[in-house]
């Protein structure tokens, strides 16, 4: 600027106006598009995770669901031998079994509010 004598005296044609604006969009555009594209990789990110989550619930829901059935059967074997032997002893382990059975259904009663919390979360999203 100097060599020319100031800034005032530097000849601008519109032309080179004209390439510095468009260089300043593109590069607004490249940056919008970029903040966009790492926004949209984290979202994608958070909904994968939330779907693994749910996919883990709903196979700790089932496993649940089979141990309480079982647990249930065993506790009513149990209660028959228990009849035909008359044996006091059959009975505690009936009843034991029966109390694990109850925290289980707890456990999955807790299961299924946390899967749909993450089903809801999901949907929103």
């Amino acid at each position: 600027m100097r060599y020319v004598g100031g800034i005032d005296q530097v000849d601008v044609a519109c032309r080179e106006l004209l390439l510095v604006a468009s260089s300043d969009r593109n590069t607004t555009c490249s940056l919008k598009n970029q903040r966009k594209k790492t926004e949209a990789e984290q979202s994608d990110k958070k909904r994968k995770a939330v779907s693994d989550q749910i996919e883990e619930l709903k196979k700790k829901k089932a496993r649940l669901q089979q141990d309480m059935r079982s647990l249930q059967a065993s506790a009513d074997t149990l209660l028959m031998k228990a009849e035909t032997k008359h044996g006091i002893k059959y009975v505690t382990e009936a009843n034991s079994l029966c109390h694990t059975v109850k925290e289980k259904a707890e456990e999955f009663k807790t299961v299924e509010l946390q899967l749909d919390e993450l089903l809801l979360q999901l949907q929103n999203n």
